[in-house]
């Protein structure tokens, strides 16, 4: 039996927080901000849904993505 590693795809946890109007993913990091830098201009799509950089835990080694829940952020693609 065979598996095959998803290209450009990183296992998430999704939370919503209405008393905020936003909605967040997380995700792990092995080595701190040595990692975390390689993401803070990156966008994360999550079912259909974009999801910028809005800061990380270096006490948990954590990075967090967020949006709101009403509007949708303007992104724009480089060329």
């Amino acid at each position: 039996m065979k598996a095959t590693i998803v290209k450009n795809e990183i296992s998430v946890q999704h939370n919503v927080r209405k008393e905020v109007n936003r909605e967040f993913l997380t995700f792990s990091v092995e080595n701190g901000w040595d990692d975390v830098k390689k993401f803070t201009k990156k966008v994360l799509e999550f079912e259909g849904r974009k999801f910028i950089f809005s800061g990380w835990n270096s006490d948990t080694n954590e990075c967090f993505f967020s949006r709101s829940l009403t509007i949708e952020p303007k992104i724009a693609k480089i060329l």
